[in-house]
């Protein structure tokens, strides 16, 4: 695990322990001595299936290389806009021919990562969303009285 990877990490495990122990404060009722006790109700999409599918969907996310092509766009983006502004500055035809060069094989690989990354997102997303349904369904049959 990388350091990028840390901060994120735990931002994850502290919202699910957040909403874990909102959940519990919540599900524990208050009994008053003159009331009878109060019937259960289902809450289909709190508690722990919420919580399984978060931490399903977030460990899915933490596993791809989604996160990495990601910056790893943003700094060919940004290494293509420095290379346009040092041709702002400088007026050599040589170097500004170097700067075309690179600047064409600078977009050449980000459009390349890009449609890596949209391909990979045609089939991320459904499958992510299949295995957080089944997920739930499960933590909902281990639920079930």
């Amino acid at each position: 695990m990388t350091s990028a990877f840390v901060p994120r990490f735990a931002l994850i495990w502290t919202v699910i322990f957040a909403m874990l122990l909102a959940n519990i404060s919540v599900a524990t009722p208050i009994e008053i001595a003159s009331n009878p006790p109060p019937r259960e109700e289902s809450r289909f999409l709190t508690g722990l299936p919420t919580l399984v599918v978060i931490g399903v969907t977030s460990f899915g996310r933490w596993l791809t290389p989604l996160d990495e092509w990601q910056a790893e766009i943003r700094k060919l983006t940004e290494d293509e806009l420095f290379v346009k502004r040092w041709m702002l500055v400088n007026y050599d035809p040589a170097s500004l021919e170097r700067a075309n060069r690179a600047i064409s094989i600078i977009q050449q690989q980000r459009k390349a990562l890009e449609k890596k990354r949209n391909r990979f997102l045609w089939w991320y997303y459904p499958t992510i969303t299949v295995v957080g349904a089944g997920a739930m369904m499960l933590t909902f049959w281990l639920q079930k009285d």
